[in-house]
């Protein structure tokens, strides 16, 4: 059986059309021929969701053509729908859902992830995209859309701004999600036209497991730069190195408003993870979220977190597992301490894939030690200590 839901919001009713994880399996009109008529009988429909099924030409040809008087719809979510399916078949189904949904003007939010369409599924969504300007909420994660995909997708996101430009409207989309698509740098580098032309609007982007280098990553913090309302940016397990990290570190200032910065497993480098740790100190008060694990971070890294996190409030989560600093030295007692000033003593995570050297560390540690003068401050409030040692030693 199907579900049809509503709910009551503000001012309107949420009238929301599910199929969502059935593992039908669908091939003919006749197949989807109960649905079809359940969609086209219910009234104000704003949200459908036919996630985790699968859908044959014909069949996704009559749900498509069931949804085309559906006006009120805001919510899309058409992801995982063609598990089984042949190549040439998923973007004659795309087609018809382009065809349904391109002039839906309350359309906001469209997730088309875990369909493995590649590049010829983004041809017929390369309509859809420019003849509905309304969509905020993007999502593309795991399509397979590879370099010549991103091209295709980015003409079609540019050529929307253009539209809206010489309308005089101002770009609607907020939320960028397309992870996993094997983009590589030369598959960023089309998306940043995308990125610069919607600069304005942009608050969220997630392009995790891109197979992004050095040099698509400088390109990208270029292109980003434009985006400065940006709140939530997560390139977990792409290339960055030095040059990548110190890329991000430049362009970090303009994102005032950043709430989760996500680059764990980037292989920032000690020098890099440095450079990003100096580029947050200063502002992002907003700060909620912090990923940066196995990044290779060493002690000098390490030793600038708390001087960091002293004015990040806000801040519930930080990872740093993974990196190579002693997870039980001093640095760290001094993170769990600021941590526990601001009231959340358990946002620093485990530390217990640490790649640290302990005999070299130690060294290290004793010479450090005997070069150590008293502090004055000993004995005072420990915040407000590290306030007063760090503050000179982030003048950078």
């Amino acid at each position: 059986m199907s579900t049809v839901t509503t709910d009551g919001s503000n001012t309107s009713d949420a009238v929301v059309y599910s199929l969502e994880g059935k593992t039908l399996k669908l091939n003919t009109a006749e197949d989807v021929k109960q649905y079809v008529d359940e969609i086209i009988a219910t009234k104000g429909l704003t949200e459908i969701r036919l996630s985790g099924n699968t859908f044959g030409v014909e069949a996704g040809r009559a749900i498509a053509h069931a949804l085309k008087d559906q006006h009120s719809l805001r919510i899309a979510s058409l992801s995982d729908m063609f598990t089984g399916r042949l190549r040439n078949e998923i973007p004659l189904v795309l087609e018809a859902l382009a065809e349904a949904l391109e002039d839906k003007v309350n359309l906001v939010e469209l997730d088309l992830s875990d369909n493995a369409f590649g590049p010829a599924g983004a041809e017929p969504l390369q309509r859809l995209l420019i003849n509905n300007r309304n969509i905020q909420v993007l999502r593309l994660n795991n399509n397979g859309l590879g370099i010549e995909g991103a091209r295709l997708v980015a003409e079609a996101l540019v050529t929307a701004a253009e539209k809206n430009k010489a309308e005089e409207r101002k770009p609607a989309l907020r939320v960028v999600v397309a992870g996993r698509n094997r983009m590589e740098s030369k598959g960023i580098q089309h998306l940043c036209k995308a990125f610069e032309a919607h600069g304005e609007s942009l608050r969220e982007i997630r392009m995790p497991q891109n197979s992004i280098r050095p040099e698509g990553i400088q390109v990208l913090m270029e292109a980003l730069a434009a985006c400065k309302n940006l709140e939530h940016l997560d390139l977990q397990d792409n290339t960055f190195t030095d040059v990548g990290s110190r890329s991000l570190a430049k362009v970090l200032p303009t994102w005032e408003k950043l709430r989760i910065l996500h680059v764990g497993d980037c292989l920032l480098s000690a020098s890099g993870s440095l450079a990003v740790l100096k580029a947050l100190t200063p502002g992002h008060l907003n700060l909620e979220r912090l990923h940066l694990a196995f990044n290779e971070m060493d002690s000098e890294g390490a030793g600038y977190v708390a001087g960091m996190l002293l004015n990040k409030k806000n801040l519930v989560a930080i990872e740093l597992n993974g990196n190579a600093f002693d997870p039980e030295g001093d640095a760290v007692r001094d993170i769990k301490r600021v941590l526990l000033g601001h009231g959340h003593e358990e946002a620093l995570d485990e530390l217990d894939e640490m790649e640290w050297e302990e005999e070299e560390e130690e060294e290290e540690a004793e010479e450090e030690e005997e070069e150590k003068v008293p502090s004055e401050a000993e004995g005072d409030d420990e915040v407000s200590r590290l306030t007063a040692t760090l503050s000179e030693k982030l003048k950078v």
